[in-house]
């Protein structure tokens, strides 16, 4: 390959060529909104594609491009940018009541479709987003264990709370990588957090148990992607190290907690205990479960639950307090019936599954031909890496080459192939065949223009 920077070069010109609208609008947004967008996750450089319309597995930005969404909100959006059932699900809710700080029939009829395929969560909460969920759930771990410590794996997304943002840094400073150090990734949040967090290898079964054994006493949860995600690359747990921190936490009565809010319901209808054989106490799921609107769940074993959240808790004075005004809304749950009234009647897990294992072959085909590259996953979520093996863990992803991995990635969208820099790849019900042949090939192009 030649020198990456007559590459990126070569990449950012045929992207500011494409994209000038979008360009033109990021510039202007900065005069009102720091970066120029809502969100770090938006953002990437030079600037992010602004997008105007989406409709099923494709998005078209301001300047008229069509792209195959490679993104699809993070996951959010199982079916398909704009499923005519959920557009209507949604118009019918909104014509009747939208936001109403009270309870609603949607609220219970949700929760028990929930419940009949998770069995697991015996008792559940609506929220809004994974951050508040998670948020929640380590709460209750905090107030039915009566502990303070928590714990969490190396290079695992959790959401925006400080809590959680942690980790996602440089191998320079986090520490050996069998006992990593807590490293902030946000400026603003408090050192004591510090002392309260511990930071586990992820895929480590020898090391992440000898540390959990030697804080047992101290931890009232540990917090895990079953699939890590975004900082994670969409590295699967192995079913080995998922069971040693099940097996674990379970000897020394920590409260396991499963960051669902990415894989639920898009990993298998069953959740964690499908797709990986290992049950937790208590599981966040969101995302997928909202058909493209704001919506989570924190829930699990009831004894936990109620002990926290139930009326009992409330008259002892023991309850922990979630609520929000937004918190279980008739129109993402509206939006959520929706989804799985198509999830009932068409193959849906089935048809993604098996495209996201034909578009890693695929795409691990055009990067042997080139002599670099792995693609890892599981299901229908999936990573580009240039490392030397697959990595197993967020260590081995930042051994990699990552400015390599941004401008790869930033020429798939010059060439129509909506997968910025910032997140992992995710597929929906409405991609196709030919969806997958437009990626690798265009993912050959942009090879050819690094050769």
């Amino acid at each position: 390959m030649k020198g990456l920077e007559p590459f990126r070069r070569k990449v950012e010109d045929l992207y500011r060529e494409r994209t000038p609208g979008s360009q033109a609008l990021w510039e202007d947004s900065k005069g009102i909104l720091p970066m120029g967008v809502s969100g770090a996750a938006k953002f990437y450089e030079p600037y992010p594609v602004a997008l105007a319309a989406g409709s099923g597995g494709h998005v078209t930005d301001v300047d008229g491009n069509d792209y195959v969404d490679l993104l699809m909100g993070a996951g959010s959006s199982l079916l398909g940018h704009s499923h005519p059932s959920v557009a209507a699900a949604v118009r019918d809710q909104i014509g009747r009541m939208a936001t109403v700080l009270a309870p609603a029939p949607l609220e219970r009829e949700f929760a028990e479709r929930i419940r009949g395929l998770m069995p697991y969560l015996e008792r559940l909460r609506f929220a809004n987003t994974g951050s508040e969920a998670v948020r929640t759930a380590l709460r209750a771990a905090r107030a039915a264990t009566g502990r303070m410590r928590y714990a969490k794996f190396e290079g695992n997304y959790h959401g925006s709370d400080d809590y959680f943002l942690q980790s996602s840094v440089s191998r320079e400073v986090a520490g050996p990588p069998h006992r990593p150090r807590p490293v902030f990734d946000s400026a603003g949040i408090p050192d004591r957090i510090r002392e309260e967090t511990l930071l586990l290898p992820y895929n480590d079964v020898e090391n992440a148990v000898a540390l959990i054994s030697e804080n047992a006493s101290d931890l009232a949860a540990v917090v895990m992607e079953p699939v890590a995600f975004s900082s994670g690359g969409a590295v699967a747990a192995d079913r080995h190290f998922a069971q040693a921190v099940r097996d674990i936490t379970a000897r020394n009565g920590i409260v396991l907690i499963f960051d669902e809010v990415v894989t639920g319901l898009r990993l298998g209808t069953a959740g964690a205990p499908g797709y990986l054989g290992v049950t937790p106490d208590l599981s966040c799921i969101g995302k997928a479960i909202g058909g493209g609107l704001p919506l989570s769940a924190v829930g699990g074993r009831s004894d936990i639950m109620e002990a926290v959240l139930g009326a009992s808790a409330h008259a002892r004075g023991t309850h922990i307090f979630h609520s929000g005004t937004f918190t279980g809304n008739p129109v993402s749950l509206a939006a959520g019936m929706a989804v799985l009234d198509v999830l009932e009647r068409e193959p849906v897990l089935e048809h993604i599954d098996w495209l996201g294992g034909r578009l890693r072959s695929t795409l691990q085909e055009v990067l042997d031909s080139h002599g670099q590259g792995h693609m890892t996953g599981f299901g229908s979520i999936f990573q580009l890496h240039f490392t030397k093996v697959p990595p197993r863990n967020r260590r081995e992803i930042l051994a990699g080459d990552l400015a390599l991995l941004g401008s790869v990635l930033l020429g798939l969208c010059a060439h129509g192939i909506l997968w910025p820099p910032v997140h992992p790849g995710v597929l929906a019900y409405a991609h196709t065949e030919s969806d997958i042949d437009r990626t690798a090939s265009c993912l050959e192009t942009v090879l050819e223009m690094a050769s």
